[in-house]
């Protein structure tokens, strides 16, 4: 019995739909029983390559606790790490999620711990730079100025702990154009305020890095309202270097002045 040619078509195009979907579904792969099997797509496992590169990540983010910059790294290992861990469709599991659990373990260890590391590290610095300042003013309150001028300097470009500063600055004159300087900054405000004043700290103490170096800002008021104004007392440590002790000096002493910015040319 002839059919019609709209049923002969129909037919055709349902036939050819469900080729299609067949080669889709379906990829060749190699088997041991015959040369040539059929798997479902499924089936095929797919390959994470941002776990891979999200446990090298991990890997290197170990120098967390060497650099604070270097706290990007675990940050990033563990985004990548969680891409890597996304939900799959698939009724296989993906290649790599051992990888990017592993990345992520160690990307939060290195992390945490570099975050501590440099957390401790800052407090620590801030606590020895406040004790540092507030007996300096104390020595600036007494009158020592040879001495303050001393602890400006960094410890192999002081004067010998023997020497008689206050002789040996009498008789030199570019110490004595030091003195001079030194007399007319934040000193002469230390010393009018008196022996007696109790310095209290304006704020938190700074710790920030410049050029490598390690530094502290510190700003120091007159509860007594003997002197109005903030001082400024800035200091650098120096770590141990060839036999040589860790050492601070101030770097900044000075009134806190407000800073003046040139106002933006359109």
């Amino acid at each position: 019995m002839n059919q019609p040619e709209s049923s002969k078509s129909l037919f055709l195009g349902g036939a050819a739909k469900a080729t299609a979907a067949s080669r889709e579904k379906y990829v060749p792969r190699m088997g041991e029983e015959s040369a040539l099997e059929e798997v479902l797509v499924e089936d095929v496992a797919p390959v994470r390559i941002s776990a891979f590169v999200g446990l090298l990540v991990a890997i290197c983010s170990f120098t967390a606790a060497v650099a604070k910059p270097m706290l990007v790294l675990p940050v990033l290992a563990i985004a990548l790490c969680l891409f890597a861990l996304r939900k799959h469709d698939g009724r296989t599991k993906p290649v790599g999620t051992l990888a990017a659990r592993i990345g992520l373990v160690l990307a939060c260890l290195f992390g945490s711990t570099g975050f501590f590391v440099h957390h401790l590290k800052s407090r620590t610095l801030g606590n020895q730079a406040v004790y540092f300042a507030r007996q300096y003013l104390e020595l600036a309150a007494r009158g020592e100025e040879s001495l303050a001028i001393e602890l400006q300097k960094t410890k192999p470009n002081r004067q010998v702990a023997t020497m008689q500063l206050n002789e040996a600055y009498s008789q030199d004159e570019s110490a004595m154009e030091q003195l001079e300087n030194f007399r007319s900054g934040a000193y002469a405000d230390v010393k009018k305020a008196g022996l007696d004043t109790e310095w209290e700290l304006d704020r938190r103490p700074r710790v920030f890095q410049k050029y490598g170096r390690e530094k502290v800002d510190t700003y120091w008021r007159d509860p007594s309202g003997k002197f109005n104004g903030v001082i400024q007392v800035e200091l650098e440590w120096s770590p141990a270097y060839e036999g040589e002790e860790a050492d601070w000096h101030v770097s900044l002493f000075q009134v806190e002045r407000e800073l003046i910015v040139a106002p933006s040319v359109l």
